[in-house]
């Protein structure tokens, strides 16, 4: 019997998480039939391609507004797919502005969906409950606290682990490409996304300018179509700089401490053991709307210890002077260094327990598709 799976990964690291799981679900035998949104990561792995909105992902009030006409679009496509062809489970990952609609409709239709990555509703001082009730039959978690949030609010949940480690246990780093890097003092890795590289990295150059002495410096590229506007700005910063195409891990390996854009990136840091600042930028409307509602912190190292392990920055201006002293200190400051690195290895220990997410996540998946069958 043919198991079909949709999946719908809105940002980089969603389509990491979902070809996970897909790999996962055909280790585990029978015959599968994949199709949805997502990325290339995906598609190896035997997805149909619908479209791929994790080219364009955004997040924060302003930047999904403007997305507004392309996710009606990518949904009305979803829809006459699932017409076409119904699904047994729609898996959906991370990316709630746009999976919150995915999956309300899907369930009005009758199909199950889970959902990856949580909503984290309790993180702010204005909850969507009843949005996360309509569209998701079960939310996969990725912290072991949030479940409480969940059951108190009625919400069926199950805490899988943080999948991110998962695939990094699995990455094979190159030698090479480390001995390159080797010297370069500070690593500088500006998101996936390519709003958040154009909102981030010139502040993160402005603070790696400000540092005395400058350092040498190691910058990713993790968005193909940045490449050009990494290079400009780089070059318009005066540093010394090694540009290195989706090198975050040799990076992160190789170099003292990193200035990180919000998100994953702060966690591998965590797994490589890479002291690290936090900073994400967005835009002023976003600022003066979402920061009052924002009762965690943006670093997800410090979510996960929960105290302040990792200095972070919620900025709506190009001012890179606090994130330029914090950067500082952890340069200047071997003890610094060790106490991150030391709360690094308490969250490795902690996370690395146990089954591998996607094996817990293909459990509950599975389970909703047997009952459709």
């Amino acid at each position: 019997m043919v198991t079909r799976v949709f999946l719908a990964a809105g940002e980089p690291s969603g389509v990491h998480i979902a070809a996970t799981l897909m790999r996962t679900l055909k280790a585990r035998g029978g015959e599968y039939r994949f199709a949805g949104l997502g990325g290339k990561a995906m598609c190896d792995e035997g997805l149909r391609q619908i479209d791929d909105p994790s080219k364009t992902a955004t997040m924060w009030l302003w930047g999904n507004l403007k997305r507004i006409g392309s996710h009606r679009r990518t949904l009305g496509a979803c829809i006459a797919d699932w017409n076409r062809e119904r699904p047994d489970v729609v898996v959906t990952v991370d990316y709630q502005a746009f999976h919150l609609y995915v999956g309300t409709r899907a369930r009005e239709l009758g199909i199950p969906v889970v959902h990856m990555v949580g909503s984290q509703f309790w993180a702010r001082r204005y909850h969507t409950l009843e949005p996360i009730r309509r569209a998701y039959s079960h939310v996969l978690l990725i912290h072991e606290f949030e479940k409480r949030f969940y059951d108190e609010a009625g919400i069926e949940a199950t805490f899988i682990g943080h999948p991110l480690f998962e695939r990094l246990s699995a990455r094979t780093l190159d030698p090479q490409l480390e001995q390159r890097i080797t010297g370069r003092r500070l690593g500088i890795l500006p998101g996936s996304r390519r709003a958040e590289i154009n909102a981030c990295l010139p502040v993160m150059l402005d603070a790696a300018r400000a540092l005395t002495p400058k350092p040498r410096v190691a910058v990713s590229v993790a968005h193909p179509d940045a490449r050009a506007f990494v290079e400009a700005q780089v070059e318009q910063s005066g540093l010394d700089a090694e540009i290195v195409p989706y090198g975050s891990g040799e990076i992160l390996r190789t170099c003292a401490a990193a200035l990180i854009t919000s998100g994953s990136a702060s966690m591998e840091a965590a797994y490589y053991g890479c002291p690290c600042v936090v900073v994400y930028r967005i835009s002023p409307a976003s600022y003066f709307f979402a920061k009052p509602h924002i009762v965690c912190p943006i670093a997800q190292p410090n979510l996960v210890a929960d105290k302040p392990i990792v200095p972070e920055f919620l900025l709506w201006r190009r001012d890179a002077s606090r994130v330029a002293q914090a950067l500082q200190h952890l340069l200047d400051d071997p003890a610094a260094r060790d106490a991150q690195q030391d709360a690094f290895q308490t969250i490795r220990d902690r996370l690395l327990r146990g089954r591998p997410p996607s094996e817990r996540a293909a459990d509950v998946v599975l389970r909703y598709a047997a009952e459709q069958a």
